[in-house]
C-alpha cells in the first residue's frame, strides 16, 4: 500500500533563501536506494499558500504531512498572495489536523527552526510529530529528511527513522542531531508505515519486515507476521478487501476497547498506550493462526478469518472479549480495569464489499454499547437505508468515519 507524503515547501520573498529544491533532490536520491521506494509517493506543493494545506489534504488524504521552510515557536511561514510571509499559527495547524479530512495523517514532520513546540501540540496517541528546538540549517534539514524517508523504505518505525535521520547528520560532521524531538504516544511512534505482511500459501504472497518475528504484537506462530498495522477507515477497507480476495466465506470481528479516554485522563496517556499494546498482544495471541489483523484508528481492532465455520469464529471472538476483560491489568496501574465490546459480521462471497462488512460490524458494537458493554454482539444482517442507494464506496467510508467519531 502506497504511503503518500504531502511535501509542503515555502520560502517567502522576505525571508532568507532556503535550498528546498536541494532537500527534495536528496530525498529522492536516497529513497530510491530502499527496497520499498515504490511505496513512498511524494506530493510536492511549492510556494505553499495557506489554503493549499486544506485543499491538498482533501485531494490526497496523505499519510504524512511534511513542512520545509521557516518557522517560529508558534507558527510556520507560508507564502501570501503578495509573496511575503503569511504566518500560519500552531492553533490553525492543530485545527486543520483535527478535521475528519485529515484523519489519514499519521506523521507530521516540521523540518524547520524552533518547531518542536508546535509538533508537540499536534501530536497525540495515534499521530506523532517531529520538530526541532534550535535553528535548523539547510544541510541538517536535507540530511535528516532524506535519511528519515529512506529508513521508511527499509521498513523502519517512526522512532527508528528519526534516529537514522539524526545519525546521518552526525556522520556528515554537522551539529544539531540532538535538537530533534519526536512527540506522540508509543503506539504512534512504533508505527511502520511501509509494511509487507506475509500471508501463508496461495495468492497471499509477500515479504515480512526485517524484525517482524520479534514484534510483541505479531501473530504468534501464524501466517501474519509483524506489528498489527494501524489504518484509517479507507485503508482498513482496502486491507479487508485484500483479505477477502479468493475467499468463499469470512468472519470479521470488530473490537472496541472501552473507556480509553477515561484511562488516559485518570492514569495518564503512557498507561493508555500500554493498554493498547497489551490489547494488541491479546488479540494476536488469541486469534486464529490464519487470521488477518489490523488496528482501526487507535483503540479498535479488526480480525478477519477466511473460509471459517461461523460458529467457531463466533466462539473464538466471544472468548477474546472475555480475555480482555479478565486480564490482570493491575500490573500496569493500580485499580485499572479494561474491557472491550465486540461484534462479528459473517460474509459470503459475493454478497457485499469490505466497507459494508466493516460498517455492519461497527453498527453491531454501537448497538451492543447501548445495551451491554463488554460483550460480543452479532452484527445486523443488512445495512440500514441511510442516504440514497448507499452503493458508493466513498459514502460507506464516510458513514464509517462518522460512526467511529
Amino acid at each position: 500500500m502506497s504511503v503518500k507524503i504531502l511535501m509542503v515547501a515555502a520560502n517567502p520573498a522576505d525571508t532568507g533563501r532556503l535550498a528546498l529544491d536541494e532537500e527534495m533532490r536528496l530525498i529522492q536520491q536516497r529513497t530510491e536506494q530502499s527496497p520499498h521506494a515504490a511505496n513512498l509517493e511524494f506530493v510536492p506543493v511549492w510556494a505553499a499558500r495557506a489554503d493549499d494545506l486544506l485543499r491538498e489534504i482533501n485531494r490526497h488524504a496523505p499519510t504524512m504531512l511534511h513542512f520545509s521552510g521557516h518557522s517560529s515557536l508558534s507558527s510556520i511561514a507560508l507564502v501570501g498572495d503578495d509573496k511575503q510571509t503569511k504566518p500560519v499559527s500552531g492553533d490553525a495547524l492543530l485545527r486543520l489536523l483535527d478535521l475528519p479530512a485529515a484523519r489519514s495523517v499519521k506523521v507530521v514532520l516540521l523540518n524547520s527552526c524552533y518547531s518542536s513546540e508546535m509538533a508537540k501540540r499536534v501530536a497525540h496517541e495515534t499521530r506523532c510529530a517531529i520538530g526541532t528546538i534550535e535553528p535548523w540549517g539547510d544541510e541538517q534539514a536535507a540530511l535528516f529528511s532524506a535519511s528519515f524517508y529512506r529508513a521508511f523504505g527499509f521498513g523502519a518505525s517512526v522512532t527508528e527513522a528519526v534516529e537514522q535521520g539524526c545519525t546521518s547528520i552526525l556522520l556528515e560532521g554537522y551539529t544539531g542531531a540532538d535538537d530533534v524531538r519526536l512527540h506522540g504516544g508509543a503506539a504512534a511512534s512504533s508505527m511502520r508505515l511501509v509494511r509487507s505482511p506475509t500471508w501463508g500459501g496461495g495468492a497471499w504472497g509477500g515479504a515480512t519486515t526485517p524484525d517482524a518475528a520479534q514484534s510483541p504484537d505479531a501473530t504468534r506462530g501464524g501466517e501474519q507476521t509483524g506489528p498489527i498495522p494501524l489504518y484509517n477507515e479507507s485503508e482498513c477497507a482496502d486491507f479487508v478487501t485484500s483479505v477477502l480476495e479468493d475467499a468463499y466465506s469470512a468472519a470479521l470481528t470488530y473490537l472496541d476497547v472501552d473507556g480509553l479516554l477515561g484511562i488516559n485522563n485518570v492514569y495518564g496517556e503512557h498507561v493508555g498506550d500500554l493498554v493498547i499494546q497489551q490489547c494488541g498482544e491479546l488479540v494476536a495471541e488469541h486469534s486464529a493462526e490464519s487470521a488477518a489483523l489490523c488496528r482501526l484508528r487507535g483503540d479498535q481492532f479488526v480480525v478477519v478469518e477466511r473460509n471459517v465455520d461461523t460458529a467457531v469464529a463466533q466462539e473464538r471472538a466471544g472468548k477474546l472479549v472475555q480475555r480482555i476483560r479478565r486480564h490482570t491489568w493491575s500490573h500496569l496501574s493500580r485499580d485499572l480495569h479494561v474491557s472491550a465490546t465486540g461484534s462479528i459480521a459473517h460474509w459470503r462471497f459475493p454478497m457485499e464489499d469490505a466497507p459494508s462488512l466493516i460498517l455492519r460490524a461497527v453498527l453491531g458494537v454501537k448497538e451492543a454499547k447501548s445495551t451491554h458493554r463488554a460483550s460480543l454482539a452479532a452484527a445486523p444482517l443488512a445495512l440500514p437505508r441511510l442516504v440514497g442507494d448507499f452503493e458508493r464506496r466513498e459514502d460507506k467510508i464516510s458513514y464509517l468515519s462518522s460512526y467511529l467519531s
